[in-house]
Parts: C-alpha cells; structure tokens; sequence
C-alpha cells in the first residue's frame, strides 16, 4: 500500500550534507531559486559509468527473483529554466549533455529507463511549471505526468496480477501556499521576505475504504527521495492508473539512493512481499555519486561498491 510516512505538510529536502559547504542557493532571475549543490559546469562520466554498471548488476539480481526494474531519473531544474538562472550562469556542454549519456548508457545496459522528459513535455504544453519557483522539487503536475508515463511502463509488459479497484483514489486540487523549500531552508529573513511564498497545488489527502489496500499485495514498489514522497502525488498516481496498490520506501536525500533500496531490500516489506516491479528515482546529478560518494551522502549511508552490491546480493537470496 501507499505509506503515508510523514505529514502531508512535510516537505524534506534532496540534498547532500556537502551543500551546506558552499552556497547552497542561486537566486535567479523573477525570484526563481536554484540548488547551488548541483553543478552546472562540472560532470563526471566515468563515475556515471561506475554507477550505471551498479544499477544494470541489480537489474540483473532482481531478475533472477522476477522482479522488473525501471529505474526513472528526474531531469535538472535548469534545463527547464535557464533563462531564469542568475545572469553569467548557464549548463556547460557536458552537463547540458548529461541526461542523454545517462539514458543511453543505461538502456546500453539493459536497464529499462523511460525518458522522464517526455513526461514534462505534456506538462509544459498544457502551460503548467515543471518545478517550483522556490523548491528545489517538481510540481505535482510532473510528478502525475512522470507516473503517467511510468504507468505505461508497466501495463505495456503484460496484464497486472491482483483486483482491480484495489488503487488509490485521487484527492481533488487544492493550494498548499507557503515558501519552498529552496527559500525557508537556506535564505535569510529579509530575502525570504522579498522571495514570498507560493502556491503549491497538490492533491487533498484521501482515505481508502477500511482495509481497501490492505487486502491486496503491492504489484509495484517505488524507492526513491524525497521527489516520490506523497506530497507531491506520485505514488498515489501511478496506484490509480495501474489501478493497483503501491509500496513506498523514500528517504531525505542525503542519504542517498543507495542505501534508500538497500533498506527496502532488506526489509520483510519486500522479503514477504509479491512485488513484480520496482521502480528506482534518481536525480539527474546522482549518477555520479556511488555507495562511496564521501561528502555527498550521510556518513551511515557511505558503502564501498563491492560491500554495497555484496548486501543487495544477500538481501535478494532472503526472499
């Protein structure tokens, strides 16, 4: 079922401990915020290899238990608003060329790994933001749409197993008006004052019918930060458009990927579970921090590749 984890209002942040090193925020043009931890010159491909090389060895181990993975990475928020990011600033060619090697290195792999971009282009073309003006997040709008696309996904590899009827029922819209997360975590009074609030609009909160969700396993379990929490609906979407319940296992991002499906792995959620397919977030930029990426993860999160594949090994011969 969908896990309720923390309060509707509970906004965390996906970052990594280094960001409170250096600026942590660009302030942009229009009042637009950028996280300052993700770089916009620097890229590291043989690190994304390192990572990519990582995720298509669990692809395999899942397959082996039958499960599917799909592994769905949120793009940078600077593509969708470079014309917003403070004046000199813009993506060298190497990240402006990251999310392009990422996918097809990935499907190079045999890791199934849909284009969340073509997600956001339905976005934008129905005139709707993709991120928020102030958050380091995605809207709900992509988020629904991302799910949208990941729905399709899954049904496209053959009828679901389960009762349909058994997915969450969508809340209808409402306006949630507070500062992001960019502005309230990392600006000062008088710039949070000039920066203002926004308006998120998100779904009311629903409660299924006693035992509802309960009653069915969890065909698919999503495993990712602080993107695919359910505030901002997507797990509640895409249990409705596979009209099917849905774990989740996310976590703050600064502990990282790695150690958020670890967890999941070794949990009797997962161990006792029937899940067919798990679908892995990552963002854009944490491609390229592995298990031992020191400084962009929580000390207690830190694994060297080989230890970290060692325990998803033994995890997965648990089930």
């Amino acid at each position: 079922m969908i896990r309720l984890m923390v309060a509707i209002a509970t906004v965390f942040l996906a970052l990594a401990p280094s960001a409170m090193a250096h600026d942590a925020v660009l302030e942009g043009k229009s009042n637009w915020l950028f996280a300052g931890w993700e770089s916009l010159t620097i890229a590291r491909p043989d690190a994304e290899q390192a990572s990519i090389k990582l995720i298509s060895d669990v692809g395999r181990l899942l397959a082996q238990k039958n499960v599917k993975l799909i592994v769905a990475i949120v793009p940078l928020k600077p593509r969708y608003y470079e014309s917003l990011l403070p004046e000199g600033s813009g993506m060298s060619d190497v990240v402006r060329g990251r999310y392009d090697r990422e996918l097809t290195e990935l499907r190079a792999a045999g890791v199934n790994t849909p284009d969340i971009r073509d997600a956001f282009k339905t976005v934008l073309a129905d005139k709707k933001e993709v991120f928020y003006r102030t958050d380091f997040h995605w809207t709900t709008f992509a988020a629904e749409a991302t799910a949208d696309l990941i729905a399709g996904v899954v049904t496209a590899q053959g009828p679901l197993l389960g009762n349909a009827g058994s997915g969450a029922q969508l809340g209808e819209w409402m306006s949630d008006r507070h500062l992001g997360d960019l502005a309230a975590n990392f600006l000062p009074p008088e710039r949070k004052r000039a920066i203002g609030p926004e308006a998120y609009i998100i779904r009311a909160p629903t409660k299924p019918a006693a035992g509802l969700l309960d009653a069915d396993p969890s065909l698919v379990a999503v495993v990712g930060n602080s993107f695919v929490q359910p505030y901002f609906g997507f797990p509640q979407r895409l249990s409705n458009k596979i009209d099917r319940p849905v774990a989740l296992k996310w976590n703050p991002g600064d502990v990282g990927p790695w150690a958020t499906l670890l967890q999941y792995l070794q949990s009797s959620e997962f161990t006792t579970a029937s899940v067919r397919y798990l679908v892995w977030q990552f963002n854009e930029a944490q491609i390229q921090n592995g298990p031992d990426a020191i400084g962009e993860w929580a000390p207690q999160s830190i694994s060297s590749p080989v230890a970290w594949r060692g325990k998803v090994a033994d995890a997965l011969e648990n089930r």
